[in-house]
């Protein structure tokens, strides 16, 4: 993705320090939509700021947030729900904001299709994080481990009533050039969620899967999806099993080259056929 500098200023207070930058990244998506009944216009615009520094001992430092979220960042606090600030280094990495659960980061989901991912029916769910969460990152070689916990002092209205718990979350992938494996447990309040993901590429396709186990689902949900490459065409299909809910998806993607890709795609959600042709540009 293209990235335009802002700004890059030399930090003097005190002699041989670091430079830090700001720099901005968009995208945006326009097409047509069937939701099953009528067909629509859609279109949306993100800009994503991104501010990058390093102190003398070599620690990394930055910050994220859209340009949308700005306001609900800038304010943060306890109850940060938008943009994230992180410092790294040998240690690994801790961001503290809007952070999906160390599962969420590590295990993911299979492939979507659409311009807008039409209902993100191949997304199975995780516990999650209540704001503002803490993530903490570390890869030697190729394992790679992550820790998240929600806000020490949460309180979250949920359908079974009110959870006055912390979130927490651990997950561990191992990963190299031609498949990957991961596992990931959480724990918000009395619910508990497994969640076990692989994938594998071969012959120009990439075939993902993620099982998923919560305490308070009534059965294990299921995932798989299928890309699958032709120069600068992929192919997509997925099913998910949710329960008494199976949804299926199928779709393509054409890189245009500089940025800009057509996509369509169908998914039969167990209850509508919905279906989307667009294009999506980054810069």
């Amino acid at each position: 993705m293209k990235k335009i500098l802002l700004a890059t200023s030399a930090l003097v207070a005190f002699a041989g320090a670091a430079a830090a930058e700001v720099t901005v990244s968009g995208s945006a998506r326009m097409g047509l939509v069937y939701d099953g009944n009528d067909t629509e216009f859609s279109s949306r615009i993100r800009v994503v700021f991104k501010m990058a520094g390093e102190t003398d001992g070599g620690l990394a430092f930055g910050a994220s947030v859209r340009a949308d979220q700005a306001g609900v960042a800038n304010s943060g606090g306890t109850a940060m729900s938008a943009g994230t600030v992180f410092i790294s280094g040998a240690f690994g990495k801790l961001t503290f904001g809007d952070n999906d659960s160390a599962a969420n980061v590590l295990v993911g989901h299979v492939s979507g299709v659409g311009f807008t991912g039409l209902g993100d029916y191949n997304e199975l769910g995780y516990l999650g994080n209540t704001d503002t969460s803490a993530l903490y990152e570390y890869s030697t070689g190729a394992l790679s481990f992550a820790l998240s916990a929600g806000q020490t002092t949460a309180t979250v209205v949920t359908p079974t009533g009110v959870i006055d718990e912390q979130a927490v979350a651990v997950a561990a992938k191992y990963s190299t050039d031609t498949f990957s494996v991961a596992l990931g447990y959480e724990q918000f309040g009395d619910d508990e969620q497994v969640t076990l993901g692989g994938s594998a590429t071969f012959s120009g396709a990439t075939v993902k899967a993620v099982v998923a186990d919560r305490d308070s689902w009534a059965d294990t949900h299921y995932a798989l999806s299928v890309d699958y490459a032709i120069d600068a065409t992929t192919i997509t299909a997925f099913y998910t099993d949710q329960g008494p809910i199976d949804t299926y998806g199928i779709g393509a993607a054409y890189d245009l080259g500089g940025g800009a890709s057509v996509l369509g795609g169908i998914v039969d959600d167990g209850f509508d056929t919905i279906a989307e042709v667009g294009l999506t540009f980054s810069f």
